[in-house]
């Protein structure tokens, strides 16, 4: 297992940081490599589905460049490696965040998870704590499709929303009813088409920007999918929105209104 330490674990130069700006936030994500894309062959994504992975804009976009994906790998690599170290340095890379923007004045908020499921609260740093308690002044935000994550009290200054796939629906409605948010990845091309309600509950724009912890409560996020582009990617958008189950098939939904 080869890697070396990276200088930042944290980023905020891509298209979801961009969106989050024009809502007055500077977002800090960190990428890491998804599913078993590592040495060791570790799921990091313990509860990804079949229709996620194919899906999964891990390779796509920017993302697909060589060495765009070799710093996601070396920092995953770090992480299997040399876990207290790893999260010794984000804790750090934190500390200098927050005083940065308490200079400032500006609003921020950090996603640890860009292209993992990690749970990262059940890791201890220092005194006792993990890197939300240790940090209850900065606002955390995730994705995740493991529902196990939401049957313990997670710490009040990490938002996490669950994500459907096409086989976790019932999971889903179980956690909608439960007051939760969900993920649903609509099968249209604009952010326009995207449905008003669906299951009963009300339906949010979530490609208007990626700051989940600003969404109501007990909706559904709604996010259109995401074109792979790159080498090969052309059959592959096509297969994902005629065979894959992970996207929902608006056409097949009744009565559907739009997203004003």
């Amino acid at each position: 297992m080869n890697y070396t330490i990276p200088k930042n674990l944290l980023s905020t130069n891509n298209a979801k940081t961009i969106k989050g700006e024009k809502k007055g936030y500077t977002t800090y994500i960190m990428y890491l490599s998804p599913f078993t894309q590592n040495s060791k062959g570790i799921n990091l994504c313990s509860h990804a589905s079949e229709g996620c992975a194919k899906a999964c804009l891990f390779g796509s976009g920017a993302a697909r460049f060589d060495r765009v994906q070799a710093g996601k790998i070396n920092k995953t690599e770090y992480f299997l490696a040399d876990r207290q170290g790893f999260l010794a340095q984000l804790d750090d890379e934190i500390s200098k965040i927050v005083a940065k923007h308490e200079k400032s004045g500006d609003k921020f908020a950090i996603r640890l998870n860009g292209t993992s499921d990690i749970r990262f609260e059940k890791f201890k740093i220092r005194e006792g704590k993990n890197i939300f308690e240790l940090h209850p002044t900065v606002q955390f935000y995730d994705y995740t499709k493991n529902y196990l994550r939401f049957d313990v009290e997670l710490p009040t200054n990490y938002q996490l929303t669950f994500s459907l796939s096409e086989t976790n629906r019932d999971k889903a409605i179980e956690l909608l009813g439960r007051g939760m948010n969900v993920a649903m990845v609509f099968g249209v091309k604009d952010e326009s088409e995207l449905p008003t309600e669906y299951l009963g509950y009300k339906v949010v724009n979530g490609d208007e920007s990626d700051l989940r912890f600003l969404d109501p409560k007990n909706v559904i996020v709604g996010l259109k999918y995401k074109y792979l582009t790159g080498k090969g990617t052309k059959g592959a958008n096509k297969d994902n929105l005629e065979n894959n189950d992970f996207i929902i098939d608006v056409s097949k939904i009744e009565s559907i209104r739009k997203v004003a």
